[in-house]
């Protein structure tokens, strides 16, 4: 028994909550009258409009709601509607005039209107505005030519809510975007929302008082969404979200082009610098040692230009090791002064010394060491005649022929001459030094060379310049 008039209780708020529901609307259904006065009838009863036969604005309060019929500057009125046949199929022969355009008000001072419908006979539709919001009064045109028989009005306790899916919301969001490091904040721009036919036709959304917006997941790579939230206390309801993609890009990458230079005996690049646009360009070669600027080589010959790309955290990409071509060193010759080198391939350097006009020196400057497999001295000795030379290069002694070379060892001031003091260079272990001056005895017009297959160094001297005595 305890179990049953619980189930009683249980269906009877259920009832009572539905009625409060019910009751919070409420639809006025008004015909138009003009066979006494101008009036509206709701429930069978009269509510006049005006007690003139034509008037300009007419006005009826029906409980809660006041309709005012406004015709503006022009004398309106209620007519009987044409044809006559017509009319009788409505069941409804009154009509307020279609002459002129005039304007249907429909207001109250505690209910908020939700809906308003105009029925049209000529037209053949119904003038129809629902979901209106935000508002205890709104406002209808009629344009002339349409017969308006009944009207519909609908009205709310509560305020009724616009769902946010319907509005127009301008925005910028695109598809996808590029991962940049920084958070993606597509704009929304501005949310209206049409309601027909009645003023006011279009409500505009204020950002952080009818709504919100949100972001998720728009801080790194990967699918992110906007979101636009209704705030339900100023009459709209639901959320509105839009997904967008955040994706690393592929590197742009621009690989260096190999080069063909001619030997000039200082290192030289091999290739255009390559560019990558969001990573970084390493070049290698086959030993794997790596370099971030351009490779170079001195010598004569031909290099594989290999390269790879490392994307940076905010781009994709799988460049490992990767080959441009190949670059060459072309043969050449080069000059320092009375000093000609020529490259003939990467193991036939030849030096040749030239002769100076016997009048002046000749100042060189070598920029780097240069490694020669050959020397050929361009100068003619005349035998038994000393003269003075100076090479460019550290060699042994005994790799020289032609002559026997003296080294300086200082100046005997002792007898009334000046007698300068020199000895011999050894044959078998001296060395003769770079840049230093020897006194030369030749035994032979033409001193020779002979490297045994090693080379010597053409020394640099890119802090001071040397000069070779004629």
């Amino acid at each position: 028994m305890k179990h049953n008039i619980k189930q009683f209780i249980i269906l009877a708020l259920m009832l009572v909550g539905n009625t409060a529901v019910q009751a919070a609307e409420k639809t006025y259904t008004l015909d138009i009258d003009g066979s006494g006065k101008a009036s509206l009838v709701y429930n069978k009863n009269e509510y006049v409009l005006s007690d003139d036969l034509w008037w300009s604005k007419g006005s009826a309060t029906v409980e809660d709601i006041t309709i005012t019929i406004d015709y503006g500057t022009k004398a309106g009125a209620v007519r009987l509607m044409l044809p006559f046949l017509y009319a009788w199929t409505l069941r409804n022969y009154w009509a307020l005039d279609y002459h002129y355009d005039y304007t249907v008000t429909v207001s109250s001072l505690n209910k908020y209107i939700k809906k308003i419908k105009l029925y049209n006979t000529l037209q053949h539709y119904i003038i129809s505005q629902t979901g209106y919001s935000n508002t205890k009064s709104a406002s209808m045109k009629v344009d002339a030519g349409s017969y308006i028989f009944k009207m519909e009005v609908t009205v709310s306790d509560e305020q009724p809510l616009f769902d946010i899916n319907t509005a127009k919301i301008e925005h910028d969001i695109a598809y996808r975007y590029d991962w940049t490091g920084s958070t993606i904040v597509p704009k929304i721009g501005d949310i209206t929302i049409e309601t027909g036919t009645s003023t006011p036709g279009t409500l505009q959304l204020v950002e952080g008082t009818d709504y919100t917006v949100s972001y998720e997941n728009n801080d790194k790579p990967g699918k992110a969404t906007v979101k636009v939230t209704a705030n339900e206390a100023k009459g709209y309801t639901g959320t509105w979200s839009r997904s967008f993609d955040i994706i690393r890009p592929q590197v742009e990458v621009t690989a260096p082009t190999p080069l063909t230079v001619a030997w000039n005996g200082t290192p030289q690049a091999l290739c255009s610098e390559g560019s990558v646009k969001g990573g970084s360009m390493y070049y290698y070669d086959r030993n794997g040692r790596s370099w971030s600027t351009v490779p170079t080589a001195t010598n004569v010959g031909s290099y594989n230009v290999n390269y790879r790309v490392e994307p940076d955290e905010y781009h994709l990409g799988s460049y490992s090791y990767l080959r441009a071509g190949t670059a060459t060193i072309t043969p050449g010759t080069v000059n320092y002064g009375c000093l000609t080198i020529a490259a003939n391939s990467a193991t036939d350097v030849a030096l040749t010394i030239g002769e100076s006009d016997g009048t002046s020196t000749d100042d060189i400057s070598v920029p780097i060491d240069i490694a020669v497999t050959s020397v050929t001295m361009d100068r003619t000795f005349t035998v038994g005649k000393a003269a003075t030379v100076m090479l460019p290069f550290d060699i042994a002694v005994q790799k020289v022929s032609g002559g026997t070379f003296y080294g300086f060892v200082g100046v005997d001031k002792s007898g009334s001459n000046w007698e300068v003091v020199m000895h011999e260079v050894n044959r078998i272990s001296g060395t003769l030094q770079a840049h230093t001056p020897y006194l030369f005895m030749p035994t032979a017009e033409k001193m020779t060379f002979d490297l045994g297959g090693k080379t010597v160094t053409l020394k640099a001297n890119s802090e001071q310049t040397y000069t070779v005595q004629p």
